[in-house]
């Protein structure tokens, strides 16, 4: 965050401290710890906006992976549905031939016993 947003956002501004201002002097002093909360507050603004953008980049990375995830998500379920498919024929085809084979025995029966 740029020093003019902070001391506008804060609304301290600290003056430089001057040569002449001694820190042994109550002005003096003053002017430090001004200028240290000055310097405390842009650090906090500066970490704050690091968190972010870090923290933007981490749910872009889990907003890439959900995403591909999905597509992986999508094309097991196309797999799943053709084997499915496939299954339902082939049960099919079994029970078909099993009532072949029933009719063949009926038959076969009919034909034995009279």
């Amino acid at each position: 965050m740029s020093e003019r947003k902070t001391k506008k956002k804060t609304g301290t501004e600290a003056n430089p401290i001057r040569e002449s201002a001694k820190s042994n002097t109550v002005n003096g002093k003053r002017a430090l710890y001004q200028q240290t909360a000055v310097n405390f507050q842009l650090a906090a603004n500066e970490m704050l906006a690091s968190g972010i953008r870090d923290m933007q980049a981490g749910v872009c990375e889990i907003q890439v992976g959900i995403f591909e995830k999905r597509v992986l998500i999508k094309e097991q379920i196309a797999k799943f549905k053709e084997g499915a498919i496939a299954f339902q024929s082939g049960v099919a085809e079994m029970v078909l031939g099993i009532a072949e084979q029933i009719k063949a025995n009926q038959e076969y029966t009919k034909q034995f016993y009279g």
